[in-house]
């Protein structure tokens, strides 16, 4: 007797358990498909930014050329004579360029300009916190697809299981319309959360590169 009054308490924990876990697999369902949804559309935004930018530079390669290496040696020429007033004129003048570069690069040279133009008291401490400040800018920026790059694929894999066990179920009780519901949306969930990882992806390992030569320039 009281090995089976054992039994029976472990399999109504158990049951407990089982019902819990699926009330919060049904309750996450919704959450995950709206999120999966919302993310997949701010990546066509994101999208969207990353072919306008692409575009910009591609243009701007082709019009400016060799007009930062100038700079560069311009720059140089001026604060090695103590010219510091002209260097910051020239960048400027450099900034007002069209296809000089995107708001981001644009603030930098803006800032790099103000610290130029104060003199040579502190200038390489001040220049280095100018460029620290742009770097941190610039991976505030990646880090909005380099989540995506996670959370997408995630997302998408519990899409894909939650409807899943819920399938299964249907198949139990020969509820077949239930069941391709179920892995419509399993399967859904799937692509999309895929789709969002490898478009994240592909914008963030482009847009370091294009940074890194930014900086470098």
């Amino acid at each position: 007797m009281i090995i089976k009054k054992e039994g029976s308490i472990r399999m109504n924990i158990l049951g407990y358990m089982q019902s819990t876990l699926y009330l919060i697999m049904n309750a996450l369902l919704y959450p995950v498909m709206g999120l999966l949804i919302f993310l997949f559309i701010l990546m066509l935004f994101i999208s969207g930014a990353f072919v306008s930018e692409f575009a910009f530079r591609r243009k701007r390669n082709q019009d400016t050329g060799q007009d930062s290496e100038w700079l560069a040696m311009k720059l140089s020429n001026d604060m090695s004579h103590g010219r510091f007033k002209e260097a910051a004129d020239k960048i400027m003048a450099y900034i007002k360029k069209p296809y000089t570069g995107n708001q981001l690069t644009r603030r930098f040279l803006n800032a790099l300009s103000a610290q130029i133009g104060k003199g040579l008291d502190n200038l390489d401490i001040r220049i280095e916190n100018t460029l620290q400040e742009y770097e941190i800018e610039v991976s505030r920026l990646l880090d909005k697809t380099r989540v995506l790059v996670r959370v997408g694929p995630m997302l998408g894999l519990m899409g894909t299981l939650i409807p899943m066990g819920v399938a299964l179920l249907a198949l139990s009780q020969g509820d077949l319309a239930q069941m391709s519901n179920c892995l419509i949306i399993a399967f859904g969930t799937t692509v999309a959360g895929l789709a969002i990882g490898v478009l994240a992806y592909v914008i963030s390992v482009v847009r370091e590169r294009w940074y890194a030569e930014d900086t470098k320039d």
